[in-house]
């Protein structure tokens, strides 16, 4: 019955005995292995037709034509990779079942971060900028330097809150908003902060120097004197007064005491070495001696003229009558006022190196109510060099900072004998022409144009004046200009003291340079 029902030609043929279908089908498996595995994906076929299939699954497809078929495999987290191709293509014949597996390895995720960082900027405006920059320090502990215009990155910092603090600020620049801040900062991120400064040119540095006379004796001057600082600002002073001038630069001053009667003398030096300090107040004090005028009486008045090298530091003493006394410069005047008649006059207090040429004592003829006048002339030799006290050596910088220019440094080199040989270079970082910080150098071997002219074993400038020298000296200028100045310094302690003093003066330009030295030493042999 079967067999002709089969046969039946008025029966349905089977559908295998049907021609080929015209559709195929596909089988998509997908295997993962590893930790931290999905719970499935999605299988998608010729980007439109899509099934969802687990992690260890097989999603079909059926009724799709022969040919080739993209299939992509997605929803793949991103600890798990996929090995091969994806998307793939596979080929379909008509009706059969085409196959392909997309093999799935998964790995442990990295925990979550802990930590993020920090980024702190600084931005810097305004005049004598700070020239070795700021210091930041996170929390009290990390620190890192950074630029006046520039940034650091501190890593590592816990979540949360941080408190960041800018040091080393000049005193003339101030911080925006204070130097310390907040910044919270997220795991995983960079946070930041910045700072903005600014600064401004610094005032000068001045002092004030009071004048004080004293005067004693007869007949004192009705109107006073004058007392001149520099060679510029006088003011009048009483016979017994004093008078202040402010606003001085600190540094080395020169006061004079004028308009002294012809019946009175100065003791000491006329005019005094002084240094004002920057913010305070130096002295410098006249004594004056006035001697009785009246008929039958005149004036000497006795000149010093000196010349040739190491000249005697602290002058001469003049004598008159064997009796009365007064200091004298190696190259000043002063006058005796006294009895008309003949005077003997000496000269004393000349140093072995010094010689005065004509008699001395002298005599001399005072003219009843008129004055006359002598002068000593005394020629000193070199004294020798390369040792004992003939010799001051000294390196290193007056000013604070580091050398860099438009700093205050000045730095100093040098090595002068008492025999007039050695060099001599400084250079003022504050004084830039261009790029080029200004220098002054003498160094007769190399440059025969400079040379030291005089050396003195000992300066008023210091507060032991056997602790200085003073050295006269033509030196060249960095722009080849050839000048004339006056070295005084102290040695006055050990190295790194700070006690050293040094001072540069140029009289033709009215220029000078002093002040402790604040890194070096000099070292008077």
């Amino acid at each position: 019955m079967v067999a002709g029902a089969c046969n039946d030609p008025q029966s349905p043929r089977p559908r295998a005995l049907l021609g080929l279908p015209d559709v195929g089908a596909l089988a998509v498996t997908v295997a993962t292995s590893g930790s931290n595995t999905p719970s499935g994906y999605t299988v998608t076929v010729d980007g439109s037709s899509s099934q969802s299939v687990g992690a260890n699954g097989v999603a079909t497809f059926v009724g799709l034509a022969p040919g080739d078929h993209v299939v992509l495999l997605s929803g793949v987290p991103s600890n798990c990779s996929v090995s091969g191709a994806n998307p793939r293509t596979v080929s379909l014949i008509a009706g059969l079942v085409a196959a392909t597996t997309f093999s799935v390895s998964c790995t442990a995720p990295p925990p979550p971060p802990t930590t993020g960082e920090l980024t702190v900027t600084t931005s810097t405006s305004g005049s004598n900028i700070d020239a070795d920059g700021y210091t930041v320090t996170v929390d009290g502990g990390a620190s890192q330097a950074i630029g006046v215009n520039g940034s650091v990155t501190f890593s590592g910092l816990s979540a949360g809150s941080h408190t960041v603090v800018l040091s080393g600020v000049a005193g003339n620049c101030s911080v925006s908003g204070g130097t310390s801040r907040t910044a919270n900062v997220t795991a995983g991120a960079t946070a930041s902060t910045s700072f903005s400064v600014t600064c401004t040119a610094p005032p000068p540095q001045t002092g004030s120097l009071s004048v004080s006379a004293s005067t004693t004796g007869s007949n004192l001057d009705p109107d006073g004197y004058t007392a001149t600082v520099d060679g510029g600002a006088s003011q009048s002073v009483a016979t017994n007064g004093s008078v202040t001038f402010t606003g001085l630069s600190a540094g080395s001053h020169s006061v004079a005491l004028s308009g002294v009667a012809a019946n009175c003398s100065v003791s000491g030096s006329n005019p005094q070495t002084v240094s004002v300090p920057a913010g305070g107040t130096a002295t410098a004090s006249f004594t004056v001696s006035c001697a009785a005028t009246g008929g039958g009486t005149g004036s000497v008045t006795v000149s010093t003229s000196t010349t040739g090298s190491n000249l005697d530091p602290d002058g001469y003493t003049v004598t008159i009558d064997g009796s009365f006394s007064q200091p004298i410069a190696t190259n000043g005047s002063v006058t005796f006022t006294g009895p008309s008649g003949d005077h003997s006059l000496a000269l004393s207090g000349v140093a072995s190196n010094c010689t005065v040429g004509g008699a001395n004592p002298r005599t001399v003829t005072v003219p009843a109510g008129g004055t006359t006048t002598t002068t000593f002339s005394v020629t000193c030799a070199a004294t020798g060099g390369g040792g004992g006290n003939g010799e001051v050596i000294g390196q290193g910088q007056i000013g604070n900072g580091s050398p860099t220019p438009g700093s205050d440094a000045t730095t100093f080199d040098f090595d002068v004998r008492g025999d007039l040989t050695g060099r001599f270079t400084a250079t003022d970082y504050a004084d830039m022409h261009g790029s080029t910080p200004a220098s002054l150098t003498t160094d007769p071997v190399a440059d025969p144009a400079t040379s030291f002219t005089a050396y003195r074993n000992s300066s008023s400038a210091c507060s032991d004046p056997t602790h200085g020298v003073e050295v006269d000296a033509v030196g060249r200028e960095d722009t080849g200009t050839l000048v004339s100045y006056t070295l005084t310094v102290c040695d006055n302690g050990p190295a790194g003291s700070g006690s050293d003093f040094f001072q540069l003066f140029i009289p033709s330009q009215g220029f000078g340079l002093s002040g402790p030295v604040t890194s070096g030493d000099i070292s008077k042999r």
